[in-house]
């Protein structure tokens, strides 16, 4: 199977560990891959994969517009039809993609690995195209991908459409797994330093943690509109230790010597729809997580002793009695926690959906 992947998503983008670890799946099953965006270069090398570079000048809010059109106009001159062939398309480029794949008579699919995040303008311009892209995908009766069931319903009931896999982020458990254990007990979030995030719920957690006598760190690495004031903050605050965004496998010795990991993010918007990576990266580096309550962060079959999620309200409260139990009892949840990543959130699960997902719809056309 030849899988072409168009998307305005980079490969050095916090968020570009799913498509990185599916694409690894598929070459390790013997498929072939053309990588389309618009990265110069892209640091994986394999026989079967190919990359292929679309960089375009435009501004933010147009970049996946003007991408689209740059991909659209390739596609036009490739022969990709001549092998079996099914394409993976992300819905910011979908509307100027999607026609010409259509064309070539290359069947396709829907990549939405999140709606809209943002919530100033950019965020709202971008709803009219996710709209449009689901829109073609129900009318064309092509196969979506979403990331939770919470996803899966919210793509049903906005856009009608009915035809969706769940591909819930996996964790690389030979990368991620706990490690010897810093001093003091520390807290850790990693993901976008941004101001709706909650991040700043988590510095008070940890300030008010040290007002009752708890020796508590945090930890927080990323990037982000926050971390100017983080880092002012960390200036005179020692508990807190901010660090840049960085590769997977230093963040993986960071995460596997803390002992809790933090989901932060609100009960609202996108957050309910999101099936967050730090969640499984967290529990196969055995730290218990503690986060607000809502569908994006729940997971089944976890034990309260080392996952829970309380109303946002509750969020300080909660949170410095389950740190006082995770220090008088951590290794036993460290365990529990690693043992729940290594049964239930390898990424061998998500690659066997997405390939199977893939090859029926290849066999449906065809």
């Amino acid at each position: 199977m030849h899988v072409l992947w168009l998307t305005a998503r980079s490969m050095a983008d916090l968020c570009s560990t799913t498509q990185r670890n599916l694409i690894n799946g598929l070459l390790e099953q013997g498929h072939r891959v053309t990588f389309v965006n618009g990265d110069e270069t892209i640091p994986l090398e394999h026989g079967s994969f190919t990359h292929v570079s679309l960089p375009t000048n435009a501004r933010r809010g147009f970049r996946a517009k003007a991408l689209g059109k740059v991909m659209g106009v390739w596609l036009t001159g490739q022969t990709v039809n001549r092998d079996p062939a099914v394409a993976v398309v992300e819905w910011r480029v979908a509307r100027q993609v999607v026609p010409v794949l259509e064309n070539a008579g290359i069947p396709w699919t829907l990549m939405d690995r999140s709606p809209p995040a943002d919530p100033g303008l950019f965020g709202r311009l971008q709803w009219r195209p996710w709209r449009l892209a689901w829109r073609k995908a129900r009318q064309s009766g092509a196969e979506g991908f979403v990331v939770s069931l919470a996803h899966q319903a919210f793509v049903a009931q906005k856009a009608g459409h009915q035809r969706t896999t769940v591909l819930q982020a996996g964790v690389d458990l030979e990368r991620f797994k706990p490690q010897e254990k810093r001093t003091p007990f520390t807290m850790v979030y990693h993901g976008r330093l941004d101001r709706h995030r909650g991040i700043l719920a988590c510095v008070m957690l940890a300030q008010k943690a040290r007002l009752e006598g708890l020796e508590v760190d945090l930890m927080l690495i990323g990037e982000g509109n926050l971390k100017p004031a983080l880092l002012d903050i960390a200036r005179t605050s020692s508990f807190l230790h901010v660090h840049p965004a960085m590769p997977q496998p230093q963040l993986a010795k960071h995460l596997g010597a803390c002992h809790l990991g933090l989901l932060p993010m609100p009960n609202r918007g996108v957050w309910r729809l999101a099936s967050p990576l730090k969640r499984s990266e967290y529990l196969a580096a055995g730290l218990p997580v503690f986060g607000i309550e809502h569908n994006g962060h729940a997971l089944h079959g976890v034990e309260k002793a080392w996952f829970s999620l309380v109303p946002q309200e509750d969020f300080h409260i909660d949170g410095l009695a389950f740190i006082q139990q995770r220090q008088a009892a951590h290794e036993a949840t460290s365990q529990a926690a690693r043992a729940y990543a290594e049964e239930h959130l390898s990424w061998q699960r998500s690659i066997e959906t997405f390939s199977d997902t893939l090859l029926n719809v290849l066999h449906r056309d065809s």
